[in-house]
């Protein structure tokens, strides 16, 4: 049984790693090429980071998971997910049944950690570096520079204020910042597989999302952090040589040619009612404030890093922006979801505020559906939405809370959730009495870039085939090519087909009730023996010494 590392490179686009991998930028993923198993990975529908890299640590596309974006699905209050929202299992609940040890660093939506076998440090969605964001808990204070290395967390949302600021004023800073925070989830993963016995390491390098987000119209600088990737990978991999591989992105990345506010086209058919009017949103002042500040240079980032990562800013933050705060869903139909891409009815049958009768259910949503396939482009009177899915389309018949509708975007568009009355933070009072523009050509965050359909998929090591393009690979195919390169036999409740061509010779895999597999497997955590010796050397039975073997 080979050990087997994946590293989750967010956002990894392929036509990029393509061109620079030809060009010569990226040695180390020329070499992966060359060597291994090369192709694009399928992501989600729609390509979002939470239910993207859930299907891969699954297996499951997000109908049976349940995760569709950062937000749960299942109330119109508005609640982030978490490790306990997932509804099946991830690949170390599945080894830690069977015995097998397990480090997991950085990945979106692992927050509260799981008490797993091995390591946990989790990822996007922690609160903050004060919460329990570690097990074995006693990792936290090891996450220092003269042990396991300093671990930057990041902010879901709060981080944007300052990111959107440097990249007006400052932006080799932001390319900076975003290196720092790559090598330091890449410092503390690598001292912790040379310090722990381990047969399965993941980790998560979140900030090619953020760069592409913000650096996708310049590509020197883009570059940079691609080359800082593929000089992690190399590491990584120079120290483990006899581990298989996986690189694996969720998603890739395309240029924001436009910007469609599906709330806005909502708002104007009257399926959705804000609290306050559009033009006199509460929050318009903290992002005028964090967005706008006039004070350049370090002392300028400085003072917005500081304004927008202070509790105060949190607080008024995430009260400000909750849904229940925004919407009123007394008179509200339908409004948007998964970053707009996805629209929910408020039913009565599925919601306690829900409004829309079961019998209007139907109606409801063919209007909406009519409604955003009529979406225009105001200046080119061309269409921006390509088509709108209904759930079952997507997630099958049996989804759990799926949002109600899809919306396939045209090439090059992307959504954003929440109204918008104006090109500037400021000027709300000129639409007063007016309908909103359902289509924007700027984004007032300043980011050039949004999420792709396809990500990346690269494997090498024992038993993996050299010089090999693989086709039709999904997110959710990653998890049978690690059992199998670890040996083991497939869960049968996966959605996941096992891809055996990325294989010299074909594996010897099949599915199984994983529960009956693990009755007879089942054994202590290192957690648990950990305790037991050292209540064993608090008693020291009988004058003798215990020692316990981690491997």
């Amino acid at each position: 049984m080979s050990r087997v590392v994946i590293v989750g490179i967010d956002g990894m686009t392929p036509e990029l790693v393509e061109r620079w991998m030809d060009e010569g930028y990226l040695p180390c993923f020329q070499s992966f090429r060359r060597r291994g198993v090369w192709g694009w990975l399928a992501s989600t529908n729609p390509p979002f980071s939470a239910p993207a890299w859930t299907s891969i640590v699954t297996g499951c596309d997000p109908g049976r998971h349940g995760v569709y974006g950062f937000e749960r699905t299942d109330t119109l209050e508005q609640h982030l997910i978490s490790s306990r929202y997932r509804r099946v299992p991830a690949i170390w609940n599945f080894l830690t049944d069977i015995g097998l040890r397990s480090i997991v660093v950085n990945v979106p939506g692992t927050y509260p950690p799981e008490r797993i076998n091995g390591v946990m440090i989790t990822g996007l969605l922690t609160p903050s570096s004060n919460s329990d964001f570690t097990y074995p808990r006693n990792i936290r204070d090891r996450l220092r520079s003269e042990d396991l290395g300093e671990y930057e967390l990041e902010q879901l949302w709060v981080d944007d204020f300052s990111r959107s600021y440097m990249i007006r004023h400052d932006p080799n800073r932001l390319l900076s910042r975003i290196i720092r925070s790559m090598s330091s989830h890449a410092r503390v993963t690598l001292n912790l597989m040379k310090q722990f016995n381990w047969d399965f390491t993941m980790v998560v390098l979140r900030e090619l999302d953020t760069a592409q987000h913000f650096f996708f119209n310049r590509k020197d600088l883009l570059l940079s952090c691609y080359e800082k990737v593929d000089e992690i990978v190399d590491e990584m991999l120079s120290s483990f040589p006899d581990a298989v591989f996986f690189i694996v992105s969720d998603h890739g990345f395309e240029e924001i040619k436009k910007i469609l506010y599906p709330d806005n086209v909502l708002y104007n058919a009257g399926f959705l009612k804000p609290v306050h009017p559009p033009y006199r949103n509460p929050l318009s002042l903290l992002f005028s404030i964090l967005f706008n500040m006039h004070i350049h240079g370090r002392l300028g980032v400085l003072l917005n890093e500081i304004l927008s990562r202070s509790d105060f800013a949190r607080k008024i933050f995430f009260s400000g922006s909750s849904k229940s705060r925004l919407i009123d869903f007394s008179k509200t139909m339908a409004f948007s979801t998964a970053d707009g891409r996805g629209i929910r009815i408020c039913s009565r049958d599925k919601y306690h505020m829900g409004i829309v009768d079961p019998d209007v259910y139907e109606k409801t949503c063919l209007e909406i559906i009519r409604l955003f396939k009529d979406v225009r482009d105001p200046i080119s009177d061309e269409e921006v939405v390509d088509d709108v899915l209904r759930c079952d389309q997507v997630y099958g018949k049996d989804a759990w809370h799926p949002p109600d509708l899809i919306l396939r975007l045209k090439r090059g568009v992307t959504a954003m959730e929440w109204l918008r009355s104006s090109d500037s933070l400021n000027g709300y009072s000129e639409f007063i009495n007016r309908s909103l523009p359902p289509v924007f050509y700027n984004d007032p965050a300043g980011r050039s870039g949004d999420h792709a359909p396809f990500g990346v998929f690269f494997g090498q090591g024992k038993g993996i085939r050299s010089g090999y393009e693989i086709r039709n690979i999904g997110v959710e195919d990653v998890l049978p090519l690690v059992f199998a390169a670890l040996g083991l036999p497939l869960p049968e409740n996966i959605d996941g087909r096992l891809h055996e061509d990325v294989f010299v010779e074909k594996p010897r895999v099949t599915r199984i009730d994983w529960s009956q597999y693990v009755s007879s497997k089942k054994v202590l955590l290192d957690a648990e023996k950990e305790k037991i010796l050292d209540l064993r050397k608090k008693i020291n039975l009988n004058g003798e010494k215990y020692q316990y073997n981690k491997g």
